[in-house]
């Protein structure tokens, strides 16, 4: 990503344009490498505005839900940062013949759906599936589709598993004055109530979701901005947008360089492989795209891991509380 950001500054966007053709051997790499040239100019030369702004729970960027749907439906997903762990319990539904495990929440689908709710959660318990998150999924350039081989389908289903799904949020609370370490479990369901239906003609789906009281309140004490346009670029890649989400909670924290390990971030993170050179193969793979949706991020490769280093955040911190401003005037 240093390299198309240094392209841009010597060559200017046309110029980058040009290089990023010269260097893709098949078509499809080409439309790949330009789209990585135009989502940095656009990120890079303007500020994003109120509604280029999501919105992500802190403890939902440090650990992460599956890339992939678990082998089993009815398995637990775990996985820890630091002091910080989560605990994804599947839900159980009634169809009325049949009592069923639904499954863990899963994909690029599922972290989408999760920006939806907690974007729109800040403003209202109450949030719609319908209209409103397609359109949200249309301006991060996806296709929302009827039919049973339809993208409605897939988002009808991980809504579904994100409504029943239990969270426990868990994490060490500094020692007390006895030295002895706390630690504070905070056992949430995200969704409360959940309506789904369709509309007369058969082809909208519909429906609307209240956060639980307690994951809002938790939302409104822990959320942190990122950049849609970033997002976008990213939707169709989960492992991409696990990671853009972690630097972008992460980087503008530290206050020196800090190495995160293979190790560390195949704990961290949604992946479900086994060996940690797997997933760093596929972390260096999605850097590139990840530093594309993030051209402020300071982070080098290094053979065991990612060297982060200190960098500007990315949604500047004017912009959020900007935003908290209008957001306050909303809810008055």
């Amino acid at each position: 990503m240093m390299r198309i950001t240094k392209q841009l500054e010597l060559l200017g966007l046309e110029g980058a344009r040009r290089h990023a053709m010269a260097e893709g051997g098949t078509r499809a790499e080409k439309i790949r490498l330009v789209a990585r040239v135009e989502t940095a100019h656009e990120v890079l030369s303007a500020l994003p505005t109120a509604e280029d702004l999501a919105f992500l729970h802190s403890g939902l960027a440090q650990t992460c839900l599956p890339h992939s749907r678990l082998p089993d439906d009815q398995e637990v997903w775990r996985r820890q940062s630091g002091r910080f762990s989560l605990v994804v319990e599947p839900g159980r539904i009634d169809d009325g013949k049949v009592s069923r495990h639904v499954g863990v929440p899963y994909g690029s689908r599922t972290r989408l759906i999760m920006l939806h709710l907690q974007s729109e959660g800040l403003k209202s318990r109450t949030v719609s599936l319908g209209p409103s998150l397609s359109a949200f999924l249309r301006s991060l350039g996806l296709p929302v589709s009827g039919g049973p081989r339809g993208s409605i389908v897939a988002i009808r289903e991980q809504s579904l598993r994100i409504a029943r799904c239990s969270i426990s949020m868990q994490w060490f609370v500094d020692r007390n004055e006895a030295g002895e370490e706390r630690k504070q479990i905070v056992d949430t369901r995200i969704v409360d109530g959940m309506e789904l239906w369709r509309s007369a003609s058969g082809e909208e789906w519909c429906g609307t979701v209240e956060l639980s009281e307690r994951f809002h309140e938790q939302l409104r004490e822990h959320a942190f901005p990122l950049d849609r346009r970033g997002i976008a670029h990213l939707a169709g890649n989960s492992l991409g947008l696990d990671l853009y989400a972690l630097l972008a909670y992460r980087l503008p924290k530290l206050q020196r360089e800090m190495h995160l390990r293979w190790s560390t971030l195949h704990a961290q993170i949604g992946s479900n492989e086994r060996q940690t050179f797997n997933l760093a193969y596929r972390i260096r793979a999605s850097m590139p795209d990840v530093l594309t949706a993030y051209p402020h991020a300071r982070i080098d490769l290094t053979p065991h891991g990612l060297l982060l280093k200190p960098s500007p955040p990315a949604v500047p911190k004017t912009l959020e509380r900007g935003f908290s401003l209008i957001e306050a005037g909303e809810n008055a």
